[in-house]
């Protein structure tokens, strides 16, 4: 079923907590103990609530005290106007889709060693993410669609055409109609807001691709795409390939923008740290 984006602060923490609910009433089953598609102790644990402090990708607590932090100190750095946009960026090529087996040992440094080339002299704010397909225009594939999303900010839209046409010049993408890189104006603090909440969600959507079909009911060569809530398995195949992954180091940045990653990083751990020591404390005063 096809789903809307994850735009705004209180879905994204009910989406986080539906997909933590679900992976772990399917760690529960017979399939998530035990053979090929199986949960492991490791991830399991990264999962845990107490896991959170280490910003595991997949864990719920993380990656909503990332955001939040985010959300602050990029408020502070970040404050786009109709004449001095942000932007709003996606890079996808398809030379970093891999197939559903391949993700699980994927190594996405060189995705973002690609992108850091790519966005040289600009000043942005970056994550890798992951986009599991359930087909792919050549047929019933699994694959994973590894990508950056960027907030840019300090260029001109000008110079954010070029960085575009050189990228979708020199790549393709996985569905032949749509480009590689991409990019939406954002000019003011709601929309660099919304697009930040998506940026940094973890990957909770499944992809389905279907052909688009002319008048005469044949395929005309283009393909749209939907995206859907994970199914059980398929959520917990998301866990098996960013399983080791911690959100800040799949962060990507560049000139005032590694200040917001930092600060990010620092104040969302701080932030855990804090929490932890409060129910600490309230357990102690419960007990005595």
């Amino acid at each position: 079923m096809a789903s809307k984006p994850i735009i705004r602060w209180k879905t994204f923490v009910w989406a986080h907590h539906q997909f933590d609910e679900k992976v772990k009433r399917y760690a529960l089953t017979k399939r998530g103990r035990e053979g090929d598609f199986a949960l492991s102790e490791p991830i399991r644990e990264n999962l845990a609530d107490r896991a959170s402090s280490s910003l595991k990708a997949m864990n719920c607590r993380a990656r909503s005290e990332f955001c939040r932090a985010a959300r602050n100190v990029m408020k502070a750095a970040v404050k786009p106007t109709p004449e001095r946009p942000a932007f709003f960026l996606t890079l996808s090529p398809i030379d970093f889709v891999t197939t559903a087996a391949d993700a699980e040992t994927y190594d996405w440094s060189v995705l973002q060693k690609w992108a850091e080339k790519v966005l040289k002299g600009f000043c942005y704010f970056g994550i890798v993410d992951a986009a599991p397909y359930a087909n792919t225009p050549r047929g019933r594939e699994k694959v994973v669609s590894w990508h950056i999303h960027a907030i840019v900010w300090g260029a001109s839209r000008e110079e954010m055409e070029a960085l575009k046409d050189s990228v979708n010049e020199r790549y393709g993408s996985l569905l032949p109609n749509r480009e590689a890189a991409h990019f939406r104006v954002r000019s003011s603090w709601k929309g660099l807001r919304q697009s930040l909440i998506y940026m940094l969600k973890a990957p909770l959507k499944t992809y389905r691709v279907y052909p688009v079909k002319g008048p005469d009911g044949r395929p005309t060569g283009r393909y749209r795409q939907r995206k859907g809530w994970h199914r059980s398995g398929e959520a917990a195949a998301v866990c098996r390939f960013m399983h080791g992954a911690e959100i800040d180091k799949l962060c990507v940045a560049g000139l005032g923008g590694r200040e917001v990653w930092e600060r990010t990083t620092a104040r969302s751990t701080l932030t855990i740290g804090q929490q932890d020591a409060e129910r600490l404390r309230a357990l102690v005063r419960y007990v005595s």
